[in-house]
């Protein structure tokens, strides 16, 4: 006999949140992969291009952290009623999830063109990926910080 679990109330978290963190696992993930993939290499006494260490650093710092940051704390900061009526106070849904998709694509830039830059040198569109990929994060991160603003400040 199946029993079917209860459905939750509204203390549900949403699906932005989940998307961060869920997102931010993967980025573990493969933080971790590199990781040991060059640990491998360096035991093996195969030499690690040095741009490896800086992607594998921005997968863990931005990819893993940036994004659990963000996304426990759109779930765990006050809400702003006031604010943000159309979601129960959270915040701005499209907002959000412009957020998610800005810092992503700009990490992901980074992570495919600075070895491009690295290995073949300065051009056009290694150049211009890496200036669009520090604008999105930019502008990821200040979209975030004027969400989490309007939760903190008091009303």
């Amino acid at each position: 006999m199946n029993r079917m679990l209860p459905r939750r109330n509204c203390l549900t978290v949403p699906i932005e949140t989940r998307l961060f963190v869920k997102t931010s696992l993967l980025w573990l993930c493969g933080a971790f992969v590199l990781g040991a993939g060059m640990l491998a290499f360096k035991a093996l006494g195969i030499a690690v291009p040095f741009y490896l260490s800086i992607v594998h650093a921005h997968m863990a710092f931005v990819g893993w952290l940036v994004n659990l940051v963000i996304g426990i704390a759109l779930w765990f900061l006050p809400v702003n009623r006031q604010k943000f009526p159309e979601n129960r106070g959270r915040y701005p849904v499209y907002a959000v999830r412009l957020t998610y998709a800005m810092l992503n694509l700009g990490l992901a830039l980074r992570l495919i063109f600075e070895p491009i830059l690295d290995t073949r040198g300065p051009g056009a569109l290694a150049s211009g990926a890496l200036l669009a990929s520090a604008a999105l994060q930019v502008a990821a991160i200040g979209l975030f910080a004027a969400i989490a603003w309007q939760r903190v400040r008091q009303v």
